[in-house]
Parts: structure tokens; sequence; C-alpha cells
């Protein structure tokens, strides 16, 4: 076969398709997105579509898909109508036989105020994207690009995305894992600017209560500096904070760049409430190490269509939650005392749960998607919270590493599996985190569990 044979038997890859959606609000109180994909240089006869079932960070299949409606497809030079069908819960596929431009249109009923789902009504719209976006399987790679379209010209947009050159409504997602990795707030919230390392800071609040955003602004600043020096630095150009003051919320999601937080409009002048969103600040903020960057090789890739299993969120959640505590007392917010009546209350919680000798932290981490979130009247018997047992066994570790060797502690393995994991963002194995913690610790962990 000659070179010009095999080169023109060598099959090509498409050209990527240009991806653009809309996100339109016009009639905010009715609490409906409405979602405009539209495609460019499309050209394969089918175009499937599939929505995500669950959202990282949070291990619960919600089945983002129920809320979708109105679903149509249309070819943008003709107007004509495209067919399409329906092939799964979250799958929908569209005729595109000699068609390069593809818009499709659908509904999203937002009317649920949590960190994973999505929000609008007279006052705001928030929405995560693998909650809103339908990704193309194929070109999960392929850049997009998110239009907004406020109902009223005072509403901003705040999100963690790099703006459009020259459009400042448009915003751009390398890949759609990005994309699903990027809230937007968008309405008439606080905003608040500040630095911290030399790195720009973004605090957006939505709602009224009894918060002293600069009380809270000097309090992050600590929690963020003390977080950065344990890692050597802050591995962002940007962060931006997303605050929701509900009437009884709480919750936190993390993303690579920026977080989303529920907390009760009324709890921060209560020292222990206060306390406790601090406590929920550092948290999130602590996962752009641990989760968003150093993770289980099991959370490496996602799979947006089904439950992603790891028997590691012991490590990813559990030791969160104990350097959540942690880096309150290093930033001096929180006195000894305080931080050890808090471990008091954890030690207590936990030895009150009979299923703390039921279910194995492996198991408590590789179950999250059916029990931790689906409790029911035999929950405390049968399981335990990965959360609250992994905080207090990476409490344990903690102390058997300094007792023996004083010069290390749970901070050299975090280091360690930054260095060796996280900063190339290479998903670790179960077997690859317990040798870094027997590398540090100086003897086998195997027997954690």
């Amino acid at each position: 076969m000659t070179e010009a044979t095999a080169t023109r038997s060598r099959p090509t890859r498409p050209t990527q398709p240009t991806i653009h959606y809309r996100v339109a609000m016009p009639q905010p109180a009715s609490h409906v997105f409405e979602v405009t994909l539209h495609l460019d240089g499309w050209q394969a006869p089918t175009l499937d579509l599939k929505m995500p079932v669950w959202t990282p960070g949070s291990y619960l299949v919600r089945e983002y898909a129920r809320q979708i409606q109105r679903f149509s497809a249309h070819n943008p030079i003709t107007g004509e109508p495209l067919g399409s069908c329906k092939l799964a819960k979250n799958h929908w596929q569209v005729t595109t036989a000699g068609v390069t431009a593809v818009t499709v249109r659908y509904e999203v009923f937002a009317h649920e105020l949590t960190v994973r789902t999505n929000h609008l009504d007279a006052t705001h719209g928030y929405f995560n994207g693998a909650a809103l976006f339908f990704y193309l399987p194929g070109w999960e790679q392929a850049a997009i690009a998110v239009e907004i379209v406020p109902p009223y010209p005072e509403w901003q947009v705040a999100t963690s995305l790099p703006t459009l050159k020259g459009d400042r409504r448009t915003f751009v997602a390398q890949n759609f894992d990005t994309l699903a990795d990027s809230p937007f707030e968008i309405g008439t919230h606080g905003h608040y600017a500040f630095q911290v390392l030399d790195k720009p800071h973004e605090l957006a609040i939505w709602g009224q209560g009894n918060l002293d955003p600069q009380r809270l602004i000097a309090d992050t600043q600590k929690i963020i500096q003390a977080e950065a020096q344990l890692f050597g630095g802050l591995p962002y150009d940007r962060y931006l904070f997303l605050l929701h003051l509900s009437g009884s919320g709480y919750g936190g999601l993390e993303h690579k760049n920026s977080c989303s937080l529920n907390y009760p409009r009324f709890g921060f002048r209560d020292p222990e409430k206060y306390q406790r969103f601090l406590q929920l600040v550092a948290h999130e903020f602590f996962h752009l190490w641990n989760v968003k960057r150093l993770r289980p090789k099991e959370l490496e890739t996602f799979d947006y269509d089904q439950e992603n299993y790891t028997t590691s969120l012991w490590f990813c959640e559990g030791t969160t939650s104990y350097y959540d505590t942690l880096m309150l007392l290093r930033a001096g917010i929180l006195e000894p005392k305080g931080f050890l009546a808090s471990l008091s209350k954890d030690i207590s919680r936990l030895q009150s749960i009979p299923g703390r000798w039921v279910q194995p932290l492996s198991e408590a981490s590789f179950d999250a998607w059916i029990k931790l979130y689906r409790r029911d009247a035999n929950s405390d018997n049968s399981q335990v919270s990965y959360y609250l047992k992994g905080e207090l066994v990476s409490l344990l570790l903690d102390l058997r590493i300094r007792d023996r060797n004083p010069d290390r502690s749970l901070d050299d393995v975090l280091r360690l599996l930054w260095q060796r994991f996280g900063q190339g963002e290479i998903g670790y194995t179960e077997p690859q985190l317990r040798e870094a913690i027997a590398e540090i610790a100086g003897e086998d962990v195997s027997r954690i569990s």
C-alpha cells in the first residue's frame, strides 16, 4: 500500500461542532428556565442528548430529567421541525440526516432551593450545570458557550466561568465537566470582591438576614490562608463563593473554582451557629484540593448516566470534615477549647450509633448512593455516616502519626497525596491511598475499612 493510499484510507474524526446554549427566564415567577441549544457543524445522522442523573459532589441519583418539559428540535435554516424520540429516562435522540445546524428547545422547572438543584423566582435565578444542560455523548470534551438572558436589565450574573471576549453575558466552558462544575447565580445579589494571596475572590449573596458581610469576608480570608498554607498555595486564578440565605436550608457543594452555600438567614449572630457556618465554608473550600483535584480513581472520569462507586468517600468527605474544624483553629477563629468541644460532640454522636459496628467505612462510602441520603427507621442500626466516622478515623490517624513521629502528621499525608496525584489531577486507587498513609505513619494501615 502506498503512502498516499494509506492516507486516503485512514478514518477521520468529524469536525468538532460548535455548541451554544442560551438560558432565558422571561417569566421568573413561573419557575421555568427556557433553554435553547444551538449546534453548528453537525455531521451525524442522529443527535443524542443526555441529561445527567447526578451531580459530582452529591452522591445520589437525582433524576434531573424529570424537570424537563416541552422538548422540541428544528432546522434553524429552514425552520422545519426535526423528528425526535425519547430512548430512556434521560436520553433524547433527534434525526439530523442531511442537517448541519440544529436547534433544540426545552424548559426546565426550577423550584427547589438547594445547592444541588435549580431555583428560579421573581428575585433570582440559580442553576447547576448538571441539572440544566444536556451533554452530547462523544463530544464531552468540546467547548461550550452559555449565553444568559436575564429578565431585567439590572440582573447580574455570578459564575466562575470566564466571559466570551467582548460579551459580558456569554460564558465559556472548556468542556462539559467544567460546565457541570460551574453553577450560576443571576439576579440583584450582593456582590463583594476581596483579595487573598494576590488572587481575586468574590462573594455573591442572595437573600436578606443578619449576616455581616465584612466580618464573613475577614474570617473567610483567614480560612483561605490557613488552607493554602497546608497545601502550599492556591491552585486557581479566581474563586467564587455563592451564598443563599434561606428560611431553614442548610448545605454546601464544592466546585473546582467555586462553591455553593445555603444557610438560614438568621443564623449568623449566635456564636455556635456562626461557627457552624464557618465550618461549612472551610469544608467546601477544602474540597477544592481534596475531591476536586485530589480524588479517587473512580471519580477521575465522571459517568453522568449512573452511580460512580468508590470506597474512598470516607477520606474525601470524612477527612475534609476533620479539617474543616481544624482549619478554624489554625486560622485563629476557634479557640482550642472550642475545637475540643466540637470533637467531643462528634465522638458522642458516633458512640450513640449502633450502625458503627455493622457497616465498615469502605462499605459506607460505596453504598452512599442507596443509604446515606435515604434514611429509614433502621438506618442508625445498620449504617454509619462516612462523614462522621471518617472524621474521627482521620483524627485517630493524625494522633497515631504524631505519637510515632512528632515531626509528622496527617498534614504530611495530604501533602504527599497532593504532590503525587492532586497536582496532576491523577486519580488514586484505594491501595495507593493506604500506601501514602502508611508511608507517613511508618506502619501498616490496612485495618482501615
